[in-house]
């Protein structure tokens, strides 16, 4: 039996409860409400569990070109496009791993604050199983000079996920970067050589070394490097302040800057920085938030109000 095998059948019960328990969210965001202030309306969900991504409808009238959202202290400016005698567009958000639960408020506003909707959207909290690992001793507690690198590291990451720019370049579903299964499911809360540690933030799906890695969506390449803990890594900026990682590659084939298409091969799979073998760690961020990507790879993933993602 494989490593990968072996792993899987270990983790099949709690993988079992957390498939099952994200699936959740998205029944849930069909109860939705549209909140309308003079010719902008917003629909969005009225709950959503930790971890999980939604979508977010807004609809205003006349010529309006652009709109402002902002959700969990962040800030998105969005294009929107005209349709018909109105303007639309749909945002991907988040209730990110770790976020408090309880009501957050979501605004949004059209051509420089014309017309303002807020409304809150309840976030409730997340059940995640449990995963035990046993690592070399310098992965789990890092020396004081590899910890001034962590830091400068991470410093880095933020700097360059920090911008949402308003020209979406992201279509549901995504791709999957790549066709093994989940290894690792999102929000594992990790325990390393026997201490605790930072729940999985992404899924560990499993592949070969020298497999191609695949971009998830259409994007530009915001940063690509070799990191302490992700090791070979690129991260794929869609629009929106929503970004794609893809971690622990062994070769890297883009560059900052590049615009890639879906589908586009951006790297190998490798065993790069904190891995105990061959497989890619993807990862989903959403103005800032670090969400469940499994639900976007579907076909016709629900909007809130029960349309349907998409162009």
């Amino acid at each position: 039996m494989t490593r990968s095998a072996r792993l899987f059948l270990s983790l099949a019960p709690a993988l079992l409860l957390l498939l099952l328990l994200a699936s959740a969210p998205y029944a849930g965001a069909v109860l939705a409400a549209t909140h309308t202030k003079g010719g902008l309306s917003v629909t969005a969900p009225d709950d959503m569990a930790e971890g999980q991504p939604f979508l977010v409808d807004i609809r205003a009238d006349g010529a309006a070109k652009t709109a402002a959202v902002e959700w969990l202290g962040k800030r998105a400016e969005i294009s929107l496009v005209r349709e018909g005698g109105a303007s639309r567009a749909q945002v991907l958000l988040g209730a990110g791993l770790g976020q408090v639960p309880g009501e957050h408020m979501l605004a949004v506003s059209s051509d420089g604050g014309r017309d303002q909707v807020t409304c809150t959207v309840r976030v409730t909290p997340g059940v995640f199983p449990e995963q035990r690992l046993n690592l070399p001793p310098k992965m789990v507690t890092p020396s004081k000079e590899d910890q001034a690198r962590i830091k400068r590291e991470q410093e880095l990451v933020a700097q360059a996920v920090a911008v949402a720019s308003p020209l979406r370049l992201w279509n549901l579903p995504l791709l999957r970067p790549v066709p093994g299964e989940v290894t690792s499911a999102f929000g594992l809360r990790r325990i390393l050589n026997g201490q605790p540690r930072s729940s999985h933030s992404g899924l560990d799906l499993d592949g070969f070394k020298g497999e191609p890695v695949l971009a998830a969506g259409q994007g530009r390449v915001a940063l690509v490097g070799d990191f302490y803990y992700n090791g070979k890594s690129a991260f794929l900026d869609h629009g929106n302040g929503v970004f794609s990682m893809y971690f622990h590659l062994s070769a890297i084939g883009v560059t900052e800057g590049q615009r890639v298409e879906r589908g586009q091969e951006i790297g190998r799979v490798g065993s790069t920085g904190r891995s105990t073998g061959p497989h890619l760690h993807f990862g989903l961020k959403i103005l800032g938030q670090n969400v469940d990507p499994t639900s976007l790879f579907e076909a016709g993933v629900p909007l809130a109000g029960g349309s349907k993602g998409g162009s």
